[in-house]
């Protein structure tokens, strides 16, 4: 007990300098430690071994930045030192603060970074920390200080694996209030960690009790699931999918969005997909399977033949929902309806009885990747499954033999609802 007692304040006057810039309120807060020994763990693990020491990726981003920051007479070894202790990300509203250090050099850094990142983005240092930010006044704030991290939180930090931990005290989906953590670890053999919500009002709680998973789904048994990515939704209400959605769609970017749209052949506003993917789920009941097929896809962007046409990943999703091709077109505000189906940009709806169907019409590789997937999916316990196989994606690009996968499973206990992950 003393050791672990020791330990902790250990753990605590490391993290001291980066959390003496949290501001007295914040949405969110994300606090990372010891990033070059983590970073190094990060590297031994398959996945991310074939990417970044295989491909070469670590030193072509290296040898960029650097040809970048020798303009200001900075040297790679003052950057490094930067990113390698401790980094503070606060976010309130649509303000962002990041803190970076200690360094030596950060305010050597300072003019280089400004820069780098352009005129919209406030540069600053002070005690050995470089600081970024989006508006200059949120930086004051986060500069006085004054805030913290509960003292609960912070003790994930006394597991030597915990990378990073982020913690929001509130945030609220219509009427239901939450509270959740963040965890990121690196062990031995992989990537991991979760993400829980804890229900603080009745509103919440109801939410999560609506993501029971339901005994009787059987949706992941479609025959027309395929490709290397797959999530099953088996919850009772479409609530709580939709609140996953609405907040995995805030942290996404206008870019990010744009770039997944023009993928699938989908030429609407990213804004606007969201928006009618949200009120398109308010007619399905919240079971759902979707399987998407991304390594023909990959594959023909590496193929060196200039006239080999891109292919299209394949996307496939089974819902149940009680709706019409016109229902859907008049929510959608688009598309062409004919009989049961309605065609918009590359995706086909069909509507067959209790089911709703949408589909590309490229199909995606069957068995090994679903066999695997399947094998891990359990419909009593999992009110949520995502799956990514790389192997078949390092494989067919690299020549590589690869058993490397992405794991989420959501489950239910005592009013929160939380998500554990793993990558290896």
């Amino acid at each position: 007990m003393k050791y672990l007692v020791i330990l902790s304040v250990l753990v605590g006057t490391l993290l001291l300098g980066v959390t003496q810039f949290i501001p007295a309120t914040y949405d969110f807060v994300l606090l990372a430690t010891d990033n070059a020994k983590h970073y190094d763990q990060l590297k031994k693990i398959p996945l991310f071994d074939t990417f970044i020491n295989g491909l070469g990726i670590e030193p072509m981003v290296q040898g960029m930045v650097a040809s970048q920051l020798v303009k200001y007479g900075v040297k790679m070894d003052q950057f490094n030192e930067l990113l390698s202790n401790q980094v503070l990300v606060v976010q309130r509203g649509e303000n962002f603060f990041v803190a970076l250090g200690p360094a030596k050099e950060a305010e050597k850094l300072v003019k280089a970074i400004s820069d780098l990142l352009g005129k919209d983005v406030w540069v600053g240092a002070q005690k050995s920390y470089l600081f970024v930010s989006n508006n200059k006044d949120f930086a004051g704030e986060c500069l006085k200080g004054g805030g913290n991290v509960a003292a609960d939180i912070m003790k994930y930090f006394d597991d030597a694996t915990v990378w990073a931990v982020g913690y929001s005290p509130r945030f609220v989906q219509g009427e239901a209030e939450f509270e959740s953590v963040l965890v990121v670890r690196v062990e031995p053999d992989k990537m991991s960690g979760f993400i829980k919500w804890k229900a603080k009002n009745e509103a919440a709680k109801k939410i999560v009790a609506e993501a029971t998973p339901d005994r009787s789904y059987r949706l992941h048994e479609d025959p027309n699931l395929s490709g290397e990515i797959f999530v099953f939704s088996n919850v009772q209400s479409a609530r709580t999918v939709k609140a996953v959605l609405e907040q995995m769609s805030t942290g996404l970017t206008e870019s990010a969005l744009s770039s997944v749209g023009q993928i699938f052949g989908i030429s609407a506003e990213p804004k606007n997909v969201v928006r009618e993917i949200l009120a398109l789920s308010e007619k399905v009941s919240g079971k759902m399977a979707a399987s998407i097929g991304v390594g023909k896809f990959l594959q023909s962007l590496f193929e060196t033949q200039s006239a080999t046409a891109t292919v299209e990943p394949s996307f496939y999703v089974v819902a149940e929902a009680r709706t019409t091709p016109s229902e859907i077109a008049k929510i959608l505000g688009r598309g062409e309806v004919s009989g049961e189906e309605l065609k918009i940009d590359n995706l086909i709806i069909r509507c067959e009885g209790n089911y709703l169907k949408i589909f590309s019409q490229a199909k995606g590789e069957k068995g090994r990747s679903l066999e695997k997937a399947l094998k891990l999916f359990d419909p009593v316990k999992h009110s949520l499954f995502a799956f990514i196989d790389f192997a078949p994606i390092v494989e067919s690009l690299l020549g590589v033999s690869s058993q490397s996968v992405f794991v989420a499973v959501g489950t239910i206990a005592d009013s929160s609802y939380t998500t554990d992950w793993y990558i290896k």
